[in-house]
């Protein structure tokens, strides 16, 4: 089984603004959400997580890690980093340039961030339970993109949220 998570809150994300590759950390309210995650998750055992390598990621897969009975493996996988939103990173969201990425110069390509996102869930090691610890990006190209489906049923992940990967 493999469960899929966002990472906790950063500054970024409570300023809406674009973060992408920016390598950003939790904040305080990021830290609380994974500690809770943490303690949430707590009572399965996790066999493997497998993280996106930008240290808000990591920080979540670390909470998540530390509080398991037996600590699993976490395997960084780059792959599995945000998508790249170029000269928007930084910059505070909103409806036209969420429409029109395809405009703005350094925006990875969705057909790009497709077959990095397939190739990284193809190399990962499916035995066992399995955490994915990454982005809503990454979630979004998943769902709409390589035809997998969540348990519960989502279309938007929020930060720290988890739920099961079905392919």
């Amino acid at each position: 089984m493999m469960l899929y998570v966002r990472h906790g809150q950063t500054d970024y994300n409570s300023s809406n603004l674009w973060m992408g590759s920016i390598d950003s950390p939790l904040n305080k309210e990021g830290c609380i959400q994974a500690e809770n995650l943490a303690t949430e998750l707590s009572g399965i055992s996790i066999d493997k997580i497998y993280s996106s390598p930008l240290i808000r990621a990591c920080e979540t897969a670390k909470f998540v890690a530390e509080k398991q009975k037996k600590s699993p493996e976490i395997v960084i996988l780059p792959g599995l980093r945000e998508r790249c939103f170029g000269e928007l990173e930084g910059t505070v969201k909103d409806e036209v340039n969420r429409k029109n990425l395809a405009l703005y110069a350094g925006v990875e390509s969705e057909g790009e961030f497709a077959r990095r996102i397939e190739y990284s869930m193809s190399s990962i090691d499916k035995k066992g339970l399995i955490l994915i610890v990454s982005h809503s990006a990454v979630f979004r190209c998943l769902i709409e993109k390589l035809g997998y489906s969540t348990t519960p049923s989502l279309e938007k992940i929020m930060n720290c949220q988890v739920v099961q990967l079905n392919i």
